[in-house]
């Protein structure tokens, strides 16, 4: 029987919180994110701007998640 998506999806969530984070991984994570955001402003077509602005959003969200994201940054606790 072939796994789903979720399951990939699922798999991949516990081995990335079960490592430990690269130094600065989600602060390099961030600032790359924000640079594709400031090449969308100034994206020369819609398709490329939209482009840009999609994997700025995944970068800034991943910046943001994990046990080293925001999470570290507020002091706030695991769910």
């Amino acid at each position: 029987m072939e796994k789903s998506v979720k399951e990939y999806v699922h798999e991949l969530i516990t081995y990335d919180d079960s490592r430990a984070s690269a130094p600065y991984e989600h602060c390099t994570t961030a600032v790359l994110g924000a640079g594709l955001l400031l090449c969308a402003l100034r994206a020369h077509g819609r398709g490329r701007a939209v482009l840009h602005a999609t994997l700025a959003g995944m970068l800034l969200a991943r910046a943001a998640a994990g046990t080293d994201g925001l999470r570290k940054w507020a002091d706030a606790p695991r769910p």
